[in-house]
């Protein structure tokens, strides 16, 4: 009988109808390490390794004989290679500005010798005699508006001028100019003390200590022609004609800036002793008669107190004080010889000189010869939006090595021309023709346009400054005087220091160097701001020279430098 067929059992699945993992078909079974052992590999048909690439590319030429000498392999198989773009601009960059910087020199150092080799020859000429002293010139640097550094017209001058005098054997004095208005000044007193002696208003000026060569008057004279006056830049040109004007077309009297300053400054009342003004008595009061005297110690007088602390008590009249009293003596005065204008033997030295009669003041017609002027370009940079043009004058410093150059070998050579004025005019005493140029007062105007804005202000605040310290010294003046006549006591900051106690004196030196100073740099700022034009007067057609070589222009000198050299027989 069959058997039925076998009925398949449903597998248990989850609600979503999937078949649960053990109801999974089995998979096939591993066999185990306890099992039978697996069928072995096919075998492979016998071949010979393949060799490796070997790490050490061979050496070939002259590399190879240099391996065993200890060079790296690295080295000697080094292959150059571009460098990368940021590489590429970086040593671009750097490479440029190296190379700017190393041809600007190298021009400068070329331009410098060969101004050198034209002027050299001077220095070799021979003297008159063995003690005649070489050329002189003046340099006048003035202060460049708002800049700290004094100093920098003059150092401009050393650096780009003076190499090429001390090659031709010329001497130079410089003229300081701490603030503005001191060229000015100090023409002024020079040209004014040279015209007082020539009327006899003042006496000559004798060396104290024996010359072993007198110098004749006329010599000096003529030394001092064959120089010259260096000019550096706008404001020192307007400085120094402003002092040639006032100098010698002004009047002859005896001046004294500082002096005058001083005396300015006694009669404005800042120093004056404010005393304590009683009330006058009412009708019902008692009269002074009836009032006892005052005690000595309130007494209002303006003389200090004996017993004040600025003023110990008189020495004694007896003891080593007395034996040392002729230390305390001022010398004699001497009278000098010829004697000035209007002084006697027998006048005191309070008697006033008699009054310089009209005639003396008038300028003196025609004006003195003055000596050449030579023009020095100079312009300083100052403030942060002139460093792109400091960075370009870096790089170009050639330009200025040749206008240096230039201007010392116009005034070693002494090519001179007539000064050029406001109109234009050149006299028919030229030394050569030239073509219709702009006139010498306007020297370097552009130059004008780089100062600093602050330089309007500087009027505002000298006002300013002078204010301030004013309303102070009103308060300090009142304690000096206040200490003096005991109304207060010393301070614990006056008993500690080690200091002497200010006085009135002490005060009054102190304000009258402020006042100097602002008074100078007003006075100073009237002359060189850019809208006051240079000083000029008719009577100066003609008579002012200036230095500078004419177009076209050939050195006339030996060829060789041993031509110059006189030779003994």
């Amino acid at each position: 009988m069959a058997e039925p067929p076998p009925t398949s059992t449903p597998s248990p699945s989850n609600a979503a109808g999937i078949p649960s993992s053990s109801a999974s078909p089995a998979s096939p079974a591993v066999p185990s390490s306890s099992s039978a052992p697996s069928p072995a590999a096919p075998p492979t048909l016998a071949s010979d390794p393949l060799p490796k690439p070997s790490s050490k590319e061979p050496l070939t030429g002259f590399r190879a004989s240099l391996e065993h000498t200890g060079i790296p392999r690295s080295v000697l198989l080094w292959k150059p290679r571009l460098p990368s773009r940021n590489w590429t601009i970086f040593l671009t960059v750097v490479g440029t500005i190296s190379y700017l910087y190393y041809d600007d020199r190298k021009q400068c150092k070329r331009i410098k010798e060969e101004y050198l080799e034209k002027v050299r020859y001077r220095s070799m000429e021979p003297t008159k005699y063995s003690l005649e002293l070489p050329r002189k010139v003046k340099v006048i640097g003035a202060k460049w508006p708002e800049d700290d550094d004094d100093d920098r017209a003059l150092r401009y001058f050393r650096k780009y001028v003076k190499p090429y005098l001390m090659a031709a054997a010329i001497d130079y004095e410089q003229m300081s100019a701490p603030l503005h208005g001191s060229i000015t000044r100090q023409l002024q007193k020079q040209i004014l003390q040279r015209r007082r002696r020539a009327l006899g208003l003042e006496a000559a000026f004798e060396s104290a200590l024996p010359l072993p060569v007198q110098v004749d008057p006329k010599e000096a004279e003529q030394r001092e022609m064959e120089g010259g006056t260096v000019i550096v830049g706008r404001a020192s040109l307007k400085e120094y004609m402003e002092g040639l004007k006032r100098g010698w077309l002004g009047r002859v009297d005896d001046w004294d800036w500082e002096k005058s300053i001083g005396e300015t400054l006694e009669k404005d009342g800042m120093f004056e002793k404010k005393v304590d003004v009683f009330p006058e008595p009412e009708a019902d009061a008692p009269t002074p008669s009836d009032q006892p005297p005052p005690p000595a110690s309130t007494s209002t007088s303006t003389s200090p107190s004996p017993s004040s602390p600025l003023y110990p008590p008189p020495p004694s009249s007896t003891g080593l004080s007395s034996s040392l009293s002729f230390l305390s003596r001022p010398p004699q005065p001497r009278p000098q010889s010829p004697m000035p204008y209007g002084s006697s033997p027998g006048a005191g030295s309070s008697a006033s000189p008699p009054p310089i009669p009209e005639s003396m003041h008038t300028p003196p017609y025609p004006l003195p010869p003055q000596p050449p002027i030579l023009f020095v370009p100079f312009v300083s940079r100052l403030g942060f939006k002139q460093v792109p043009w400091m960075i370009y004058d870096f790089f170009t410093e050639r330009h200025r090595v040749k206008s240096g150059a230039e201007a010392a070998l116009a005034l070693i050579e002494a090519q001179t021309r007539d000064f050029r004025g406001p109109t234009g005019a050149v006299s028919s005493s030229s030394s050569f023709s030239e073509p219709s140029r702009e006139p010498d007062t306007d020297f370097e105007t552009a130059s004008e346009s780089w100062y600093k804005k602050a330089f309007k202000d500087l009027p505002e605040r000298m006002a300013t400054a002078r204010k301030d310290y004013n309303a102070k010294l009103a308060e300090r003046v009142q304690d000096v005087y206040d200490l003096e006549d005991g109304k207060r006591q010393l301070t614990d900051a006056e008993m500690k220091s080690t200091k002497s106690l200010t006085t009135i004196q002490d005060l009054k030196d102190e304000r009258k160097k402020k006042e100097l100073r602002w008074m100078g740099s007003e006075e100073g700022y009237d002359i060189v701001k850019p809208d006051t034009p240079v000083a000029w007067d008719e009577r100066f057609d003609g008579w002012l020279k200036v230095y500078e070589l004419p177009a076209g222009w050939v050195p006339d000198r030996p060829q060789d430098l041993n031509d110059a050299i006189p030779h003994e027989v």
